[in-house]
C-alpha cells in the first residue's frame, strides 16, 4: 500500500471507532457490550418517543436505531435513523432534534447528503465560535467517498446502511467538498459546502 492509501485507511478507521457503533476488547466484539440504539444523543423518554414515531410509518420498533448521528453545537441531535419495515426492506429518515423527516428506502444517487448548520468553538481558540457545517449522509452501495478540505483530500469511514454505507461528518467549513466515485475512479459527485 501507498502511504496515502495507509492514511486513508487509517483516518477511516478512526472515524468509524470514534462513531460509538462498535464495542472491542482484547481483539475481538464483547458481548457485554451494547451500543444503545439512540447513540446517547437523545435521553430514555425522547428517544422512545422518536422511534416510536418511526415505527408508526409501518417499521418494526426493536429494529429502530441510529445509523450514524451527532450532537450539534446547540445541543439538538441530527441522526440517520434506520429501521426495517415490515415488508423487510431497510428504510432511513434524518431526525433534527425530535422532528423527523421523509423516509427513504431506496439509495437512488450516488450520494444522498443532509446538512445541518453548526459552530465549532474549538476551531477558533480565544475566538468566537466559527460558522460550520455538520453533514449526514447515505452513500449508495457502489460509491467510495472522499472530503477535500484546505487542499487535502481524504477517504471517510462508512458504516452499513442497508445495501449501502451511511457517514457523518462535523464542522465543514466554507469550500469544504465532498467528492464520490465509482469503481473506475470517475467522479459521480461533487458536491461544495459553506458555512451560512
Amino acid at each position: 500500500m501507498t502511504p496515502r492509501a495507509w492514511k486513508i485507511l487509517a483516518l477511516g478507521a478512526a472515524v468509524i471507532a470514534a462513531s460509538g457503533g462498535f464495542a472491542a476488547g482484547a481483539g475481538r466484539s464483547s458481548p457485554s457490550i451494547k451500543p444503545l440504539a439512540s447513540w446517547g444523543l437523545y435521553s430514555s423518554e425522547k428517544w422512545d418517543a422518536v422511534a416510536a414515531t418511526f415505527a408508526h410509518r409501518g417499521f418494526a420498533r426493536e429494529s429502530v436505531h441510529i445509523v450514524t448521528g451527532t450532537r450539534l453545537a446547540d445541543g439538538h441531535a441530527f441522526a440517520l435513523i434506520g429501521g426495517r419495515s415490515n415488508a423487510g426492506r431497510t428504510c432511513f429518515t434524518v431526525a433534527r432534534g425530535s422532528a423527523l423527516g421523509t423516509t427513504i428506502c431506496r439509495i437512488s444517487k450516488p450520494v444522498i447528503v443532509f446538512s445541518a448548520p453548526d459552530s465549532c468553538a474549538a476551531c477558533s481558540p480565544g475566538g468566537p465560535p466559527l460558522k460550520a457545517r455538520s453533514i449526514l449522509a447515505l452513500v449508495r452501495g457502489d460509491v467510495t467517498v472522499t472530503m477535500v478540505s484546505r487542499g487535502h483530500e481524504n477517504g471517510i469511514g462508512v458504516v452499513p446502511a442497508g445495501e449501502g454505507f451511511a457517514f457523518n461528518f462535523s464542522f465543514l467549513r466554507n469550500g469544504d467538498r465532498l467528492r464520490a466515485r465509482n469503481a473506475a475512479g470517475r467522479v459521480l459527485a461533487d458536491v461544495t459546502f459553506r458555512s451560512s
